[in-house]
């Protein structure tokens, strides 16, 4: 059986985090690229099953480290908030005006 080949994907960084990126691969003893890798590949651990019309989900480690302001219990309402269809999205925002 042959094995596929892994997507190639180019992409931008800022200097910082390059340089970043470089000194935890180093540290851990792994290249830039399995750094990188690594890392994407531990941000969608514990992901739910994104079902048809739903928003993706955002983890919610990573949705605490983009809204820094919100409380953990913020966060775990808009956690469960997102799991929500659209129709019952818009009948809680409804009910909360």
């Amino acid at each position: 059986m042959v094995k596929p080949k892994p997507y190639r994907f180019v992409v931008r960084l800022p200097v910082d985090m390059k340089n970043q990126i470089h000194d935890a691969a180093r540290s851990y003893r792994r290249s830039m690229n399995s750094e990188i890798v690594a890392r994407l590949s531990d941000s969608f651990t514990g992901l739910p099953t994104v079902r048809d019309g739903d928003a993706a989900p955002i983890n919610p480690r990573l949705e605490r480290m983009l809204s820094p302001e919100l409380s953990e219990q913020e966060c775990e309402l808009l956690t469960a908030f997102r799991k929500l269809t659209a129709e019952r999205q818009a009948a809680l925002v409804k009910l909360l005006r």
